[in-house]
């Protein structure tokens, strides 16, 4: 079975992502175009859905949303809660929702099946035993 990345770790670094994204995207000029600026932010959030624990991709929406807001819909990281920015915050929130729920079903099925339980009724074929090595006398 496959591990994920510990959730502190995918949060810092979904984080940091992000806060790079939003720099490249304002220094491009992505201002007149919000919508790019959120559709990166998504595959960010994607990104550590998949990688790691559903909290750490929730936490990491309220931080991209910060970003979004602050830098890309306001000026200098002074927050904006206008209508577009509460539809961007929907917007971010229900494609991590979205993507937690598609990670955990594919997780879900992915999981092998009664992996300790033992049936009496299956008949199983009995373990060879292992010889024993045999050393010489010193």
């Amino acid at each position: 079975m496959r591990t994920t990345v510990p959730g502190g770790f995918a949060f810092f670094s979904g984080s940091a992502l992000a806060a790079v994204v939003v720099l490249l995207l304002v220094a491009v000029g992505v201002r007149s175009e919000p919508v790019l600026s959120v559709v990166a932010l998504v595959a960010v959030v994607d990104l550590v859905a998949v990688t790691s624990r559903a909290w750490a991709a929730l936490a990491t929406v309220v931080v991209c949303w910060c970003l979004h807001s602050g830098f890309v819909l306001g000026r200098l990281g002074d927050l904006t809660f206008t209508a577009r920015s509460g539809h961007d915050a929907l917007v971010l929130g229900g494609c991590a929702l979205g993507a937690v729920l598609l990670v955990s079903t594919l997780r879900a099925a992915s999981a092998p099946l009664h992996e300790d339980e033992h049936d009496e009724n299956v008949p199983t074929i009995p373990r060879p035993r292992a010889p024993h090595v045999l050393t010489p006398a010193s």
